[in-house]
């Protein structure tokens, strides 16, 4: 587990394309920070977040059966 500390205007998608590089695990990072930053969507920097450990997912193209 680690922290970083949000600058103006991040927003939880954006915190986590920066650290863990998945925009779509900001869900995880959000649910670590729920008590210390609940209702935040945009934050107005220097705040500290904790990042919990986990894995970037690869992204998987599917095609569509006609495709």
């Amino acid at each position: 587990m680690k922290t970083y500390t949000v600058v103006h205007g991040d927003t939880w998608d954006s915190i986590a394309y920066k650290t863990v590089g998945d925009e779509f695990l900001c869900d995880q990072i959000c649910a670590a920070n729920s008590r210390e930053h609940e209702g935040v969507v945009m934050f107005e920097g220097g705040e500290k977040v904790i990042i919990p450990d986990i894995a970037a997912t690869q992204s998987t193209i599917i095609k569509a059966p006609w495709s």
